[in-house]
């Protein structure tokens, strides 16, 4: 018995001696990955900032946008590459991948590419930026006309009027309503002799969603772009083209456009200020046709005595805190059309009015290789 109890306690103590170098050996891998994994985070944060840093530079050079020497422009690889002072003890190198805008409709890319080394680590961070055209604030076309502010009253009298929802014969659009408004209530303050059609038996949309916002936040950064034309009652210039459509506003009393316009393009506000006692009209003698958006705010009067039409939509909205009343009146011989393709000019309007110099990132991704401890 004492000899065997001998061997079973000698058993037993190797036993332990292997189990306590197994959890040395253990700890200090752990150890080892721990310190690792610390480096690993404090070289992809560097990264990181890095890419921020890059940003803030971008900005600070908007001015050579589209020049060669823009920022982005000047480090296009990893051998030509932008190098800031360590950040956090780490080396960094960026370049940029940068891709201008061929046209209205194919946005602003960015790719930077931003290396962190620190002994044995390397991190790679991948960010990949687009910049939405200003553009992206003109409202979806919900049909010929949207109220997305309500009203108090809704007249069309006239001899030949009409709202149209329906796509335009040849065109990629889809039918849409003739009239949208954002409740039912607002739906039975609508007269029952109008003369609409398309997106439902008859023509008219609820929509509870209809909001005047961000069109509010459009119209102001369009006002006050540099870039607007405002059309006075002696306006006799071009309302746009179709290669190049424009922003106009109306904010006299009356306006009255004959003869000389006889067709627009872009997007045409009738606004009444806030500090404005009056309230915008719009007075159209002859054959007129305009093409694009068409946006009432904080005014309704709209008088069509000759046979206008209006190709895209109109928009009748109110800033919030407006007192005032919004008495829809859409006399006289009109046509409201709705058409998406009209949308096109509105966008393209606004891409040229005011700069977008702000970018959105799309996804980031990280790569990351380091040597494994033995």
């Amino acid at each position: 018995m004492g000899r065997a109890m001998l061997i079973i306690c000698s058993g037993v103590l190797i036993a332990m001696g292997f189990m306590s170098i197994a959890s040395i050996n253990q700890g200090k891998m752990l150890t080892q990955k721990t310190a690792t994994y610390a480096d690993y985070t404090m070289a992809k944060n560097a990264a990181h900032t890095a890419i921020q840093m890059a940003m803030q530079e971008i900005n600070k050079d908007e001015e050579n946008r589209g020049e060669s020497d823009y920022w982005p422009k000047r480090f296009y690889s990893e051998q030509q590459s932008w190098s800031p002072e360590p950040i956090n003890g780490r080396n960094v190198i960026l370049y940029m991948e940068y891709e201008e805008e061929a046209d209205y409709w194919e946005p602003e890319r960015l790719r930077m590419i931003s290396i962190a080394e620190h002994e044995d680590i390397k991190v790679e961070v991948v960010s990949q930026y687009m910049m939405s055209p200003f553009s992206t604030l003109v409202p979806e076309f919900e049909g010929a006309v949207a109220l997305p502010g309500g009203f108090n009253s809704f007249n069309a009298d006239g001899n030949a009027h009409s709202l149209s929802g329906k796509a335009p014969e040849g065109s990629d659009c889809e039918d849409k309503p003739a009239v949208v408004v954002r409740s039912e209530e607002d739906k039975n303050k609508l007269p029952g002799n109008l003369n609409t059609e398309g997106g439902s038996e008859d023509g008219i949309g609820v929509n509870p969603d209809l909001s005047y916002e961000p069109t509010d936040e459009l119209i102001e950064r369009l006002w006050n772009s540099g870039n607007a034309t405002s059309v006075t009652s002696d306006f006799s210039e071009s309302l746009g083209s179709p290669e190049n459509p424009g922003i106009f506003f109306i904010d006299e009393e009356t306006v009255r456009l004959s003869g000389g316009q006889s067709e627009g393009y872009g997007i045409l506000v009738i606004r009444s200020g806030g500090y404005m006692e009056y309230e915008g009209g719009l007075d159209i003698r002859g054959n007129f046709e305009f093409n694009g958006l068409v946006i009432f705010e904080n005014a309704f009067d709209f008088d069509g005595r000759g046979t206008p039409t209006i190709n895209g939509s109109v928009l009748i909205g109110n800033t919030e805190g407006y007192d005032g009343t919004i008495n829809v009146d859409l006399g006289g011989n009109i046509h409201l059309q709705y058409d998406c393709e009209a949308e096109q000019y509105a966008q393209m309007a606004t891409a040229s009015a005011v700069a977008q110099n702000q970018y959105k990132r799309v996804v980031t991704t990280e790569n990351t290789n380091y040597t494994v401890f033995e």
